[in-house]
């Protein structure tokens, strides 16, 4: 990200065809407000995602501030992908489709073999 921004910002200090970042501040700052923007719109959005489907809403809005947009892909395969889940038959709750039991009511679980 930051090899972009020094390309976006200054052409002129180039060495093999690619941009060099001297320093950290040659970044514009209007650069540094759209990343924040952008940042904590992805948080935002995650954190609001993972509390609608039950997932931990602190942690994966926390990780949707580190990076962009490699937290958003992460946050999309796991969820999307790889945690399959049913909703519980009495509290409502998600349960993986592994589970006999419900790890919040402990109520028994259809489980399909």
């Amino acid at each position: 990200m930051c090899a972009f921004i020094g390309s976006v910002y200054d052409k002129t200090k180039t060495y093999g065809g690619g941009a060099i970042m001297n320093d950290i501040k040659d970044v514009p700052l209007y650069l540094w407000v759209v990343l924040i923007i952008i940042l904590l719109a992805q948080g935002c959005w995650i954190f609001w995602d993972a509390s609608k489907r039950g997932e931990n809403k602190w942690l994966w809005g926390f990780f949707g501030l580190l990076n962009v947009p490699s937290s958003l892909i992460a946050y999309l395969i796991v969820t999307r992908f790889v945690s399959k889940s049913t909703l519980c038959n009495v509290c409502g709750k998600k349960v993986r489709k592994n589970y006999n039991y419900c790890p919040f009511c402990g109520e028994k679980q259809n489980v399909e073999v």
